[in-house]
């Protein structure tokens, strides 16, 4: 629903000055927040519940003289966050304890957008909608926390220990899909101020999960630890300002 209304509003966002349509090379750039979807690990192994974060973005594009743009992006994106649950042996999620870090992701992707071109209409408005494929890398390397594992050590022997959690990063599939509106701001010609609502994700990226015993725990003067691959979708909702200028205005 939040999505929905957010696309409906960007869509019939009123501007006042004349707007023209994009052509020819641009550039923008932007910043604002970002609400991150809590992450959850096939099979349901881990969850990471974050909060809302800042985005910043830089686009170079080409505009056509039918409407659409090219453009290559590439952004950033951080959350912190608030808790990490992770399986026990009871086959349960428990909260870790003493969470820290943040969840952080880079992407280039390749976007293609249409101005709709509604001033045909009378109206002084050019919005604009669009979507894009790339590449992201989530990036999990600050965040951590202490809970309590199972080890097998050497020996074959079972160690149950209180332990660190930490995280990588991995890389994937990345998609987005975009509404916006631009504002022509007088005191230059081919100068925009944007508005923008972004539903970006990735696909499942497999992130490594380290678990290392706590509390000084070795068998046979060894520290028990453990590694797998967690597999992460990563989904959030924008709200994105920006200027955009288009060269060769006059």
């Amino acid at each position: 629903m939040l999505r929905l209304s957010l696309f409906t509003t960007l869509v019939m966002f009123p501007i006042v000055a004349t707007a023209q349509s994009t052509i020819g090379p641009y550039v923008s750039v932007g910043g604002g927040a970002n609400f991150a979807d809590s992450v959850e690990s096939s099979h349901d192994t881990t969850k990471i519940s974050t909060d809302p974060g800042p985005l910043g973005v830089v686009d170079l594009g080409w505009g056509f003289d039918n409407g659409f743009r090219m453009e290559v992006e590439g952004s950033y994106r951080s959350n912190g966050i608030n808790e990490i649950a992770t399986r026990r042996g009871n086959g349960l999620q428990q909260p870790l304890t003493n969470v820290d870090g943040d969840m952080a992701t880079d992407a280039v992707m390749a976007n293609l957008t249409y101005d709709i071109p509604i001033g045909d209409l009378g109206l002084p408005i050019h919005p604009y909608i669009g979507a894009g494929l790339g590449y992201g890398w989530l990036r999990l390397g600050n965040a951590g926390g202490n809970g309590q594992a199972r080890f097998l050590a050497p020996g074959n022997n079972v160690v149950t220990s209180p332990d660190t959690v930490a995280f990588g990063s991995a890389g994937a599939f990345a998609y987005q899909a975009i509404v916006g509106a631009p504002v022509p701001l007088s005191v230059l010609p081919g100068l925009d101020a944007t508005l923008e609502y972004r539903f970006f994700g990735m696909a499942r990226a497999d992130v490594s999960v380290t678990r290392t015993a706590a509390g000084g725990n070795t068998v046979n003067g060894i520290v028990p630890s453990s590694e797998t691959r967690n597999g992460f979708e990563a989904r959030d909702d924008v709200l994105l300002v920006g200027l955009r200028y288009a060269f060769g205005t006059l």
